[in-house]
């Protein structure tokens, strides 16, 4: 733009003074007032408000072209009440309105009368909809028919409502069935498509019509996706997973599915997409940025920064990106409103009415709200709208029936009726005929429950519990001589009662089947106050119930124990969808989302009562049978797709379905074969060097890798968790898994085995913190550990050359560099310290000893020798944020944050290797490993009987050095004063002979790999023990005399000691070996060490 130009060359050229900034503003101000009347397009930003700023809507008028450059934008602000929070924007550039959900009022607006430049004085707001939960809920808008659809993620529904009637009840429920936890959704009116996702434990995108029939699940692996957006002139859905650090894209049929970009950090909090024709943007609102990328590359084209308010949500307002076309629905005459499918138009009625036979016309299915809560006082029965929950305050409706004494309710959706008891007998009450029937004499009873499935009520009273057959019109006792049964609740889909029992030795929950058989006890009450308030919650197939004052819950068999928060005094509950609706009884009702776990809402009932019953009445919770995939994962142990009426079993990535057709497993590698983790999806993965194959290793324990590693001898796998900030051990087939160190408040990363003797090097940093950091070492077969480095800032790789003695880590702090020291740390030096920015991984050629590296800033593969000179640069992978590597042969394998794949390269020529495609299903590939992987050089003084060290043993430049535990002294240079002396290595690992040669062999078999060399500096100086007036026989036959007892008594008393022949050996103090810092020739590469 020109005066974007203009402002540059004034700067440039030193002259911006006040009056050339006046000239300047002047001629801006002018074009901006021109391009008023050529541009109505742009972005409209939503800033959630804070302390000192309400919250507000932005524009920024400008073409796409402008978007595709570093422009600088003309800025309107709308400024809302303070504590407005828009979550989701949806436009209607044809007919100059938008769309704004509020999070604070759970409300749906409308803006009229819009344009990007907000200066039409007769913009207004009206009210659509009010009673959405407040969540992240999101809208879309077809501007054909001008209908909007939301989700609802604590309600657990897509609803529609049509924008031209002002009706604030006319919408509907649309799908509502079998979805857990919907967030994002997108609608493409010129195909009649609606698409949605949702976060459950599989997490997926769902597509539908937009009548939301002909469901179908079109993309699996989608772990957290806030936010959607579609193109419609490709057909292409793009999206943004928070927990994948993904912006992605696929067809409308889930085929295609590509990574647009990921982010490099571990962490990024996106809440907006939007698609603008070449480009799709995004607000990432930790970062207070608006990101606009380039749809097909994922490349950086725009980017804003808000200083003071989060930028959440974001849309695109124009008109060329909302084509007009003709449709069914414009020439049909529905009496609420008309969806375009696929197939065509078609009539749809607001909840609580069903077309009529002439498939426009709406009749309703009765006069009270579609979904409610019953509540009861002795006299009087009436119901709420269920979105009382989340403040909708409509009216009450009271039922026309006259009651002495009611006492307990349930409701019926298969035939709308609602059972209660009054003065010792059940009746019903008809909501179509608003007609009252008496049924048969309960006596004073403690619950009620209804069987929508069978159609039979349950009631419990103090001599069992008795069930009425609604169909036969027969009452029949079920369960005799059980102690004082309360709060009955039924699970119709597993046939079960449960009930709360009651005697002096205290409470318990029980549970039995239908016909009172297989009874057991589920929980029982540690405190003094009694259980209450025993609730079944289909949707999530638990338990909920109040246990002194703290609201706990179940699974349907008991296990799965979780306690929520307090409720205070509340006795009785009801649980709907995500909510907890609790009261003492008296005049209030408490609403808490189990997401929240607190109470945010207090429904006021001044003047009703003493509450007798509640009863929730939906008929969506009651359904005559689950989904396919509704119960136990359909019998999916991964991830269960519902077809129909049937459903189909599928795995994660890197497993296999079974024969079954239900349970998955994966195949274990033993050879030839790439180790990474997957950071984002916390897994660790084998990828076949043959085929590209890609099994994961099957775990059967939550565990999140940062870093992991195959011994190349035992094949264990040992990776450093990060959340747990433990270094554990396994097979390869994710058993026998051992914590190795618990490193308390600090978190491991690197990790690296020294092949002399299995010792494990790790590198670790402070949770939280980028300035606390330290190297250590531990035994994996005793835990003893040792912290050698400790000045560091953020030590995050370490690898090692054991048979010289070094150790190479890097230390990203505000001083970046590679450095090395000895293997005890001692004479630590920076030998890699200018030309670097983020150094992510580490690795030895033990062939050329070259030092390679990775850098995620500069997207760089370096190496140098082993002092840091003869630097070069390998290769540079342009956007690729590169991560780790490893050396193989002539080859090295790296990962990169924004590439979903290992990629090969020849280390001579620096070509890529084709080996593998790129996989979506991949996440943010971290360390790599590989298997057998290139020999590592050992030290043969520790590999010979451990040095004679009774712990530790540890390579240094010039031999080796015996070390114990922290805070564990020595009582010579070999021997730590506690602890039983660590065993031969073969015994360890379980082998039947150790020499450096048979180590080299199983390690790996590599072309071309080094043999082991002794270490530089230990000389095999062996002492001679000899008088000058012996012959040399008789100092033969001594020699051989001492050997032969040696040997004979170690082998009588099991004794492990060898005496070997030893270089020089330095002493190690129970304080650790001292940090001396960078050596004197580098010591001014890092100031703040």
């Amino acid at each position: 733009m020109v005066y974007t130009n203009m402002t540059f060359l004034l700067i440039l050229n030193g002259k911006y003074n006040f009056v050339n900034f006046l000239v300047f503003w002047i001629y801006t101000c002018v074009e901006f007032s021109n391009s008023q009347d050529a541009i109505d397009n742009g972005l409209i930003i939503s800033q959630l408000p804070n302390l000192f700023s309400s919250g507000s809507l932005t524009t920024l008028p400008g073409s796409i072209d402008a978007f595709k450059t570093s422009s600088i934008f003309p800025v309107r602000n709308f400024n809302f009440h303070q504590t407005t929070e828009i979550v989701s924007i949806a436009t209607d550039a044809n007919d100059g309105k938008i769309y704004l959900l509020d999070g604070n009022t759970r409300s749906l607006y409308k803006m009229n009368n819009f344009n990007v430049w907000l200066n039409d004085t007769s913009q207004s707001i009206t009210l659509l909809h009010e009673g959405i939960s407040k969540t992240s809920t999101k809208l879309a808008y077809d501007w054909l028919t001008k209908n909007i659809y939301w989700t609802d993620e604590y309600y657990n529904w897509i609803a529609v409502q049509s924008t031209n009637d002002s009706d604030p009840s006319m919408f509907r429920v649309l799908v509502e069935r079998g979805l857990s936890k919907p967030l994002a959704i997108a609608v493409d009116p010129l195909v009649g498509y609606l698409f949605w996702s949702e976060h459950d434990e599989t997490g997926k995108i769902e597509r539908a019509t937009l009548a939301g029939e002909e469901r179908e699940t079109i993309v699996t692996g989608a772990v957290w996706v806030p936010d959607m957006a579609v193109d419609t002139d490709s057909q292409t859905i793009y999206w943004i997973d928070i927990q994948r650090n993904t912006v992605e894209k696929c067809d409308y049929d889930g085929k295609n599915r590509k990574v647009v970009r990921r982010s490099k950090f571990t962490s990024i909090t996106m809440s907006g997409i939007t698609v603008y024709k070449e480009l799709v943007c995004v607000t990432e609102y930790h970062s207070y940025l608006v990101t606009c990328l380039d749809k097909t590359t994922g490349d950086n084209k725009w980017m804003r920064y808000f200083r003071s308010r989060t930028p959440w949500a974001i849309s695109v307002y124009d008109k060329t990106t909302q084509k007009i076309i003709d449709h069914s629905c414009k020439n049909m005459k529905c009496q609420h409103f008309c969806v375009n499918t696929p197939n065509g138009g078609k009539c749809m009625c607001k909840s609580g009415y069903q077309l009529a036979t002439d498939q426009i016309m709406c009749q309703a299915d009765h006069h009270l709200f579609s979904k409610g809560l019953f509540i009861a006082n002795k006299t009087d029965i009436c119901m709420l709208d269920v979105r009382v929950i989340t403040s909708l305050s409509h009216e009450p409706i009271c039922l026309p029936i006259r009651t002495e004494s009611v006492r307990l309710l349930a409701a019926s959706a298969v035939d709308y009726r609602l059972y209660f008891t009054d003065s010792g007998f059940l009746y019903f009450f008809d909501f179509a005929t608003n007609l009252t029937t008496s049924l048969t004499r309960v006596g004073k009873i403690s619950g009620l429950a209804f069987d929508w499935i069978e159609n039979n009520i349950y009631w419990s009273d103090p001599k069992g519990i008795s069930m009425y057959s609604i169909g036969a019109d027969i009452a029949t006792k079920v369960i005799d001589v059980i102690e004082n049964p309360s709060y009955l609740t039924v699970c119709p889909y597993h046939q079960m009662l449960f009930w709360i029992s009651s005697s002096t030795v205290g409470d318990r929950i029980m549970s039995s089947s239908f016909d009172g058989s297989n009874m057991t006890t589920i929980y029982t009450s540690k405190g003094n106050s009694g259980l209450t308030g025993l609730f079944y919650n289909v949707d999530s197939s638990r338990l909920f119930w109040i246990d002194n004052g703290k609201l706990k819950s179940v699974k349907y068999d008991g296990s799965d124990e979780q306690t929520y928060f307090s409720i205070k005094y509340d006795k009785e509950l009801v649980v709907y969808k995500d909510y907890i609706l609790s009261t003492t009884t008296e005049n209030e009702l408490h609403s808490a989302s189990l997401a929240s776990r607190q109470i945010e809402l207090t429904v006021e009932l001044d003047g009703f009562g003493k509450l007798t019953g509640m009863a929730l009445y939906d008929p969506g919770l009651q359904k005559k049978e689950k989904g396919p995939c509704e119960l136990n994962n359909g019998g999916c142990e991964h991830i269960c797709v519902p077809k129909g009426t049937f459903r189909k079993c599928m795995c994660a990535f890197g497993y296999r379905l079974e024969l079954n057709g239900v349970n998955c497993s994966s195949a274990t590698l033993k050879n030839n074969f790439i180790l990474t983790v997957d950071f984002t999806h916390k897994k660790i993965y084998q990828i076949s060097t043959q085929s590209a194959m890609v099994s994961a290793l099957d775990v059967q324990e939550d565990y999140s890798p940062a870093r992991a590693i195959v011994h190349h001898v035992t094949s264990d796998v040992y990776w450093s968790d990060f959340r747990s900030r433990q270094i554990k051990k396994m097979t390869l087939d994710g058993k026998n898994i051992t914590t190795i160190l618990n490193l308390g408040s600090f978190t491991p990363f690197g990790i690296a085995l020294d092949y002399s003797t299995d010792l494990l090097y790790y590198a670790a940093v402070l949770a939280g913190l980028t300035s606390a950091s330290f190297i250590g070492i531990v035994d994996p077969y005793t835990g003893h550990d040792r912290r050698i480095i400790t000045d560091l800032a953020a030590a995050y790789e370490v690898v090692l050359y054991p048979s010289e003695g070094y150790l190479f880590y890097t230390d990203t702090g505000d001083v970046p560099y590679i450095g090395r020291a000895s293997m005890d740390g001692s004479f630590k030096r920076a030998i890699v310290a200018t030309g670097i920015r983020q150094v992510n991984g580490l690795a030895i050629d033990y062939t050329s000893k070259r030092l390679y590296w990775t850098d995620g800033v500069k997207d760089k593969i370096e190496y140098c020798d082993f002092n840091g000179e003869n630097r070069k640069v390998l290769l540079t992978d342009e956007q690729a944020h590169l991560a780790n590597l490893v050396v193989s042969g002539n080859y090295i394998y790296y990962t990169a944050i924004n590439r979903q794949r290992v990629t090969k390269v020849n280390k001579n020529s620096s070509y890529k290797v084709h080996w593998m495609t790129d996989s979506y299903e991949y996440g943010r590939l971290e360390s790599v490993d590989i298997h057998p992987g290139d020999v590592q050089p050992v030290n043969e003084n520790c590999i010979k009987s451990n040095g004679n060290c009774s712990s530790l043993c540890i390579p240094t430049p010039t031999g080796y050095v015996c070390a114990c535990a922290d805070g564990i002294e020595m009582t010579d240079k070999y021997t730590c004063a506690t602890g039983s002396r660590r065993k031969p290595l073969s015994y360890l690992r379980k082998i039947s002979s150790l020499d450096p040669k048979s180590v080299l062999n199983q390690q790996g078999s590599i072309i071309d790999s080094p043999k082991a060399v002794r270490s530089e500096g230990g000389a095999d100086n062996t002492p001679v023990i000899a008088g000058a007036v012996l012959g040399g026989v008789v100092l033969i036959g001594i020699m051989l005399g001492v050997v032969a007892f040696i040997h004979v008594k170690r082998k009588k008393n099991l004794s492990y000691q060898e005496q070997i022949d030893t270089p020089t050996v330095k002493f190690a103090n129970d304080r650790g070996i001292g940090n001396v810092g960078f050596v004197e020739e580098n010591s001014g590469a890092r100031n703040n060490s």
